[in-house]
Order: C-alpha cells, then sequence, then structure tokens
C-alpha cells in the first residue's frame, strides 16, 4: 500500500486543496466510463466524509474482453490486477485531493503486464468513472 503521495504534493498542500473544495454526501457512489457507445468500467465507492472507505471495479470490459470473468489468460489477469491497484489505493484518501494522484498511474503500478504497463490509459478510465460517480451524485446513502 502507498502512502506518499503519487503526485509529490505535500500533505499540508493537500489539506489547503481540499478546504476549496465542496464536501460530499456520505454514501455510495456509482460511476462508468464508456467509450464508442460501450461501458468499460464501471465503479463502485463508498464516501465518508470525503474519505474512500471501498471501492469496487464492478465492471471491467474492452472489446470483447470481460476483465472480470475471464480468468485463463496471464495477460488480461495482469490488466485487471493494475486496474485493482489503481482503485486501491484511493482507499482511506480524500477523494478531492487524491484522485488526480491517478494521472501518474507509474507511481502507483509497479506491476508489467507487457512490454508497457498501459497503466496511464486504465488510470484515465477509473477517474473517468469516479468522476461520473461523484457528478451524478450518491446513490445510496446508507
Amino acid at each position: 500500500e502507498q502512502t506518499a503521495p503519487a503526485s509529490g504534493a505535500s500533505n499540508q498542500e493537500r489539506t489547503a486543496v481540499a478546504s476549496a473544495q465542496p464536501n460530499y454526501e456520505n454514501g455510495t457512489y456509482k460511476g462508468s466510463f464508456a467509450d464508442s457507445g460501450q461501458i468499460q468500467v464501471n465503479v463502485e465507492f463508498k464516501l465518508e466524509n470525503n474519505i474512500v472507505k471501498e471501492i469496487k471495479l464492478k465492471h471491467l470490459q474492452y472489446k470483447d474482453v470481460d476483465y472480470i470473468k475471464k480468468k485463463d489468460d496471464k495477460i488480461v489477469e495482469g490488466v485487471k490486477g493494475q486496474y485493482d491497484q489503481l482503485a486501491a489505493y484511493l482507499v482511506g484518501k480524500d477523494i478531492r485531493t487524491n484522485l488526480s494522484d491517478l494521472y501518474k498511474p507509474e507511481n502507483i503500478v509497479k506491476d508489467k503486464v507487457d512490454a508497457f504497463t498501459g497503466a496511464t490509459l486504465r488510470s484515465g478510465k477509473i477517474i473517468s468513472s469516479v468522476r461520473d460517480g461523484l457528478n451524478r451524485g450518491v446513490y445510496n446513502n446508507k
């Protein structure tokens, strides 16, 4: 688990940024990223006092490959592992100041799956999915 900010911002800088941003309602949020009419990433996450308490990848697909269900391919499993690492990074952190850390996935994802990590593309999809959830608002406030 990474504790240092991936973006290099100090905790004091993060506190200042957080205090200038809106507070999000406590509860469960759902968001997705779609491209060419196909949902590729769907996340569900729980916020409490702007802190990510848990996050789940509910849907993870690219073209015809379902990265959650397909278990017999090492590259597919590795890519899913990268998504999992990116999502897990947010747990225990303030969503207002740490989501942007995902723009530097090389500081978070350490596993190489193929000749290149592709983590930059993957991080953008998670960022978009989380932002979509925040924009939609609380799905369930229990």
